[in-house]
C-alpha cells in the first residue's frame, strides 16, 4: 500500500480546485473529510500519494492556490 498525504486548504472552493488541478497534471487523488485535529473552515481536504507531494506542490504553486498545510 502506497503511504499518503493529505493537503489542507482554508475553503471548500480552493479544496475542489487543487483537486480539479491535481487531476489535470496526472497526479492520482481523492477528497477526504479533514482530521479533526487539523484546523481549517473546510471540513474536506485532497489526499495524494505521498511520492508526488513535490509534484502537487508544484502545481499549487503555477496556479497559486494557497495551502494550510500538508499532513
Amino acid at each position: 500500500m502506497t503511504p499518503n498525504c493529505i493537503f489542507v486548504f482554508k475553503s471548500t472552493y480552493l479544496t475542489f480546485r487543487a483537486e480539479r488541478e491535481f487531476k489535470s497534471a496526472g497526479i492520482a487523488c481523492s477528497l477526504v473529510t479533514k482530521p479533526r485535529h487539523i484546523s481549517s473552515d473546510c471540513g474536506l481536504a485532497v489526499r495524494i500519494p505521498t511520492d508526488k507531494k513535490g509534484d502537487a506542490g508544484s502545481v499549487l504553486e503555477k496556479q497559486a492556490i494557497p495551502c494550510l498545510g500538508v499532513w
